[in-house]
């Protein structure tokens, strides 16, 4: 169940690191500046990263036992 709910978890948070990426990419400059390694951070690696916590936090979720 942790491994599903893990996927579930970075999939769901996909579409919010991709607009928190391309904001972050606009405030810094957007595409008017030519390629530097600034744009890595907003491009390749907040994007994975924030996906990657995300399936950590699901894969760590503990359920509630009710009794």
């Amino acid at each position: 169940m942790g491994i599903a709910r893990a996927v579930v978890f970075a999939g769901v948070a996909f579409f919010p690191a991709v607009l928190l990426g391309l904001g972050l990419f606009i405030l810094l400059g957007g595409a008017d500046k030519p390629f530097a390694n600034w744009m890595w951070v907003p491009c390749w690696i907040l994007p994975p990263v924030l996906m990657l916590g995300a399936g950590i936090r699901g894969y760590r979720w503990q359920d509630v036992e009710l009794e």
